[in-house]
């Protein structure tokens, strides 16, 4: 959804270069919040197959 912001801000006449300015904070915040996310999931799975015993022990 953050992604579509800069799109139709480019659209946007005229150009509002703070509209663009606001989309473009838009998206690195949700790019950051699912980096976040990601690695957080990434370290679950982690701390699940170091918990457990290898297969055959």
């Amino acid at each position: 959804m953050a992604r579509a912001n800069p799109a139709a801000a480019q659209q946007a006449s005229p150009f509002d270069e703070a509209a663009m300015k606001d989309a473009m904070a838009a998206v690195r915040t949700a790019t950051t919040n699912l980096q976040a996310t990601m690695q957080d999931y990434l370290l679950t799975a982690l701390e699940n197959v170091k918990a457990k015993p290898a297969a055959g022990s």
